[in-house]
This record gives structure tokens, C-alpha cells and sequence, in this order.
């Protein structure tokens, strides 16, 4: 049997970049707009890819069961990506965390039911996620979202701004990856997080039309000098997916063009606007 790569957030942006790397392949990419789906399934096998979809619900466990189940028909699971996430701008601080938290360890949780060895997990996360910094009145909850009361006391903490619940979730995400890590491990699988930096996807060529100066902020404070492409992530995701990064497992790569290594300026300096 063909070995099978699941793509959720499969239809747009980074995550239909990432279906294009695995042309040997049988490719199942799933998000929640079906008509989206088609679109995107029909690019790709345009491109002479192998590709099929299903609609799906990752803050849904039962959801996942079913795209898993349909995955394992059509062969063998080698690699899930998780790209489906919520920006946290114009969301609810509950659905952010439900969809980029919750929805992770869903996902996380079938994955590890089926996997074998060389199985290959890989979460898209955020450097956005490393301005959160460790804290174990949160982080006991960041581990551990699918336990009773965890997403109400963390939209208390970050007081219901969604915004803020996008940072905590994308480090949520780093710490679920190294949490399951020896779980994975157990059966010769990996599973790390990867953080994207700007990347310019549908999503950030509007944050760029709304807030020109704050994106070309952004960029400014990027070594590289420029804002990522979905290939850029796309790119680094096939490396990981594959037998050369076979010891690569329970970390999280950042992708970001070095926009990291100035988080600490640019957490400061809006520190400092808003104190005034």
C-alpha cells in the first residue's frame, strides 16, 4: 500500500504548499470548508499529485476519528501535518484555543493510536509562541488542554483576548510536542512543532492591506529582510517529514528568517506604546 499524508488546514496558504512536497504519494488534505476542499484537491491533482480530501473538525475528536479512518483506507499514515489553526484576530478567545490548542491534542491523541515506526508528526506553530514565557501556573494547563476546566482557566488568564490565547496556544503547541514525544518514540515516531515567522499567506496579505506599517515593521526586524512564503515552510517540513531528519523529535524549529532572535525588542517596544 501507498503510504498517506494527512494535511489538515490542507485547502490554503502552508498547508496546501506542504500537500505539493509529497508527489510519490498519496495525499489527504481537510479543513472545515468543503467547497475550499475541492478547489484545493483539483490544484493538486492538476499538479499530478495523488490527492483526495475530507472535511473535518479538529476541536471535534469524533471528526478526526473519521478523517483517520478514511486516511487508513486509502493507506498507510506516514506523515500529519497540522496546519489548521485560527488566527486570533477577529476569533473568540475560546474558539482560538479550541481549534490551536485543543484541536492539537485531538489530533495529537489519534495520531499516536496509529502510528508505526517512521511516522512523522509535525505541528505548525508560531514564533509567536515563544514570547509567552514559562510559567507553571499556565503551562500545567498549555500540557494539558483537554482536562476538565483548562480552556476556562486559560481564557480567565489571558483575560478573553483572543489575541493573547493565540500566543499561549502556539506555545501550548511547542509543549505538547515535547510531552509526546517519548509516547511516539516508543513506537519509532517522531513528533516536533515548527514555527513559522511572517509568512505570506491569504491571511497575512490582509494583515498587510489593514496594517501596512505595522507588517512592514515586522519585516524590518526580520534578518533575512523579507517576509516568508508558504514554499519557504513547505520546504523545511519536507526535510523534517523525511529518513534525513530521523533524530529530529520532541522540539520545536523556528523558520522565521530570524524574526526571533528580535522578539524580545519588539514585545518591549509595544510594552512601551502601551504605557503611554
Amino acid at each position: 500500500m501507498k503510504n498517506v499524508h494527512i494535511i489538515t488546514g490542507g485547502s490554503s496558504g502552508i498547508g496546501l504548499e506542504c500537500a505539493k512536497i509529497f508527489k510519490n504519494d498519496i495525499v489527504l488534505i481537510t479543513a472545515r470548508n468543503e467547497e475550499r476542499l475541492i478547489n484545493a484537491t483539483n490544484q493538486l491533482k492538476e499538479e499530478g499529485i495523488d490527492a483526495y480530501y475530507k472535511s473535518s473538525d479538529i476541536s471535534s475528536q469524533e471528526s478526526i476519528k473519521k478523517l483517520f479512518d478514511y486516511a487508513r483506507s486509502l493507506g498507510n499514515i506516514k506523515t500529519v501535518i497540522n496546519s489548521a489553526g485560527v488566527s486570533g484576530v477577529s476569533e473568540s478567545a475560546r474558539l482560538t484555543f479550541d481549534i490551536d490548542l485543543v484541536g492539537t491534542e485531538n489530533l495529537i491523541k489519534q495520531t499516536s493510536e496509529c502510528c508505526v515506526d517512521d511516522t512523522v508528526m509535525i505541528l505548525i506553530s508560531s514564533t509567536m509562541g515563544h514570547v509567552v514565557p514559562a510559567n507553571p501556573e499556565y503551562d500545567k494547563y498549555l500540557e494539558n488542554p483537554l482536562e476538565k476546566g483548562a480552556v476556562d482557566a486559560l481564557i480567565e488568564i489571558v483575560k478573553d483576548d483572543s489575541a493573547v490565547a493565540y500566543n499561549f496556544s502556539k506555545r501550548g503547541v511547542h509543549l505538547l510536542a515535547k510531552k509526546y514525544a517519548n509516547e511516539f518514540g516508543k513506537k519509532g515516531a517522531r513528533i516536533l512543532s515548527l514555527s513559522p515567522g511572517i509568512i505570506m499567506t491569504p491571511m497575512a496579505e490582509k494583515a498587510l492591506a489593514a496594517h501596512p506599517e505595522r507588517m512592514e515593521y515586522m519585516k524590518a526586524m526580520t534578518p533575512m529582510g523579507r517576509n516568508g512564503l508558504p514554499e519557504d515552510i513547505a520546504n523545511a517540513v519536507g526535510l523534517l517529514a523525511s529518513k534525513e531528519a530521523s533524530f529530529i523529535t520532541g522540539t520545536d524549529i523556528l523558520v522565521d528568517g530570524g524574526l526571533g532572535v528580535n522578539l524580545p525588542k519588539i514585545m518591549a517596544a509595544a510594552q512601551a506604546q502601551q504605557e503611554k
